[in-house]
């Protein structure tokens, strides 16, 4: 499994819940490829859902975690990813970790 974590911090705002920045954030990247992508892997995979997480820090940040359980999966991931962070506006940064495999 290759695991990233990808923090995003949105300037300027300031939310209380998790369902809060969850919702603005998916106003960017709803209808993106990467996230059709990312749901096709949830849908091809037992347990799917579990393998995208978002934890909320407050006031502004989230700290994506994303679990590919191929190496291809992840690899084709990234010209998704990195065209979808490119579109967010510039209050919108992320900070994008190096990724690490995980032998179960």
């Amino acid at each position: 499994m290759f695991i990233t974590n990808t923090i995003i911090t949105i300037e300027g705002k300031e939310f209380t819940f998790k369902d809060e920045i969850k919702e603005y954030l998916y106003g960017y990247v709803r209808e993106h490829p990467f996230r059709k992508f990312n749901q096709r892997i949830v849908e091809s995979h037992e347990n799917g859902e579990e393998l995208f997480s978002m934890t909320f820090i407050k006031p502004n940040k989230v700290v994506l975690t994303q679990r590919y359980p191929l190496k291809q999966e992840y690899l084709t991931s990234l010209s998704f990813r990195d065209e979808c962070y490119r579109e967010f506006p510039e209050h919108i940064t992320c900070e994008i970790s190096e990724p690490f495999e995980y032998m179960d």
